[in-house]
């Protein structure tokens, strides 16, 4: 629960600091100092822990492509930032969970709760309604 509570504080200050850089910085530069520092943050995890290079495989192939679109998606998210509101833009795209749990469902025949599912339509029209001006 600790990481949890430090994973939401840090990515809560991460989206308000970053909407503080377009003062000065147009969005490519922010988006090449904030990866630059996540490169930086990696090197010095690594450092501490060590890495053991995994072997070509699916798993790897599957690592690859998720640190992929991870990025694709941050680029999306500092153009969102640069013309949207800090307000609107973060909540919106925080609701990315509910689209693996979509996915999960139809290709992994993963099975949820009433609640869960419940949970998933909200946050769909919490979705809509952030959209609406």
């Amino acid at each position: 629960m600790v990481y949890s509570v430090l994973c939401l504080l840090f990515w809560g200050l991460w989206g308000f600091v970053l909407k503080l850089a377009y003062s000065n910085l147009s969005w490519v530069e922010t988006y090449f100092l904030s990866s630059l520092s996540s490169f930086i943050l990696m090197l010095f995890v690594v450092s501490i822990h060590g890495l053991r290079l995994p072997s070509l495989n699916t798993y790897s192939a599957l690592a690859f492509l998720a640190g992929f679109f991870g990025g694709a998606g941050y680029v999306f998210f500092v153009k969102a930032l640069e013309h949207g509101k800090a307000s609107v833009v973060i909540p919106l795209t925080a609701l990315y969970p509910a689209i693996t749990a979509v996915i999960a469902l139809i290709v992994l025949r993963e099975k949820i709760s009433v609640y869960q599912g419940i949970g998933i339509v909200l946050a769909v029209l919490a979705s809509i309604l952030l959209s609406l001006k």
